[in-house]
């Protein structure tokens, strides 16, 4: 019963909130992201992960050229971009790609794009010491949604964004662009009703068979895509999905690490398309 009112809840909320923040389309100037000194980071972690995080977040921090976010970030922030930057280096070394010099990439689902950084990182330096060059998008089809310090999704995106080179947050949803991008991430998508309707969208916009299709049908041959899911039964879903679709999945693990603890396991799974064909209607 309790869930049934959730879900009504839910629903007439989202029929009345979502037009509006599509109709104002709110931003505001001056989000700034304040620093916070990066001395402490880890220190709360037992023996061994202390040492472990250590010298990971080293070297990640060197082959990736994390200077910038580490200057200019809050340490909760940063800890989630080694997080995420660990998750990606951990499903291309699995796999193995042979990504090219230019890399065009889209991110679905991208939120305020907090995971901005390390996912920038990761395509422009992933075992490439010269560094690619990087057209990086951000899809987001509530990018209006405003946060308790009166800034929208779109503002925070933008501050962490931070002038990337070839980087642009998108304010609509991710539409087919046919063997448009090399790599497509898609991380934590709605596989069911109720996650969608509690995040603020509406009913009829929930379909994750289409979006998987429309987001396999955007990658180039060769081209990857890469999800990251929570929970065993969200992630087993998840694999149901690409099954039925036709798409292979060519790597799908479990992903944990001290940077960062959620309180639902995370897991991964990689899918190359490696010829072009058509995905079953």
């Amino acid at each position: 019963m309790r869930r049934k009112f959730s879900l009504f809840f839910h629903l007439w909320r989202n029929l009345l909130d979502y037009p509006l923040r599509q109709f104002f389309r709110w931003q505001r100037k001056g989000l700034h992201i304040k620093n916070e000194a990066k001395d402490a980071l880890f220190t709360c972690l037992p023996e061994p992960d202390h040492t472990q995080a250590q010298a990971t977040a080293g070297r990640l921090l060197k082959e990736y050229h994390l200077e910038a976010l580490y200057s200019s970030s809050t340490m909760d922030n940063y800890c989630e971009n080694l997080y995420y930057l660990e998750m990606l280096e951990s499903a291309l070394t699995i796999l193995k790609p042979s990504l090219p010099d230019r890399i065009a990439a889209a991110d679905i689902g991208s939120t305020h794009w907090f995971y901005v950084q390390a996912l920038y990182a990761a395509l422009k330096w992933w075992q490439y010491p010269a560094g690619r060059e990087v057209a990086l998008s951000g899809y987001e089809r509530d990018a209006y949604r405003v946060y308790a310090n009166f800034h929208s999704r779109y503002d925070h995106a933008l501050a962490h964004i931070n002038n990337l080179p070839g980087v642009e947050y998108k304010p609509y949803a991710f539409m087919i662009q046919s063997s448009a991008f090399d790599i497509i991430t898609h991380f934590f998508p709605f596989i069911f009703l109720p996650d969608h309707l509690e995040w603020g969208l509406l009913p009829w916009q929930f379909n994750p068979s289409e979006l998987l299709n429309t987001a396999w049908l955007s990658l180039k041959p060769g081209g990857l895509l890469i999800i990251a899911n929570q929970g065993k039964e969200e992630h087993q879903t998840q694999l149901e999905l690409l099954n039925r679709a036709g798409i292979t999945v060519n790597a799908s693990f479990p992903f944990s690490s001290p940077f960062y603890h959620y309180d639902i396991p995370r897991f991964v799974c990689v899918a190359c398309r490696e010829h072009d064909h058509h995905l079953p209607g």
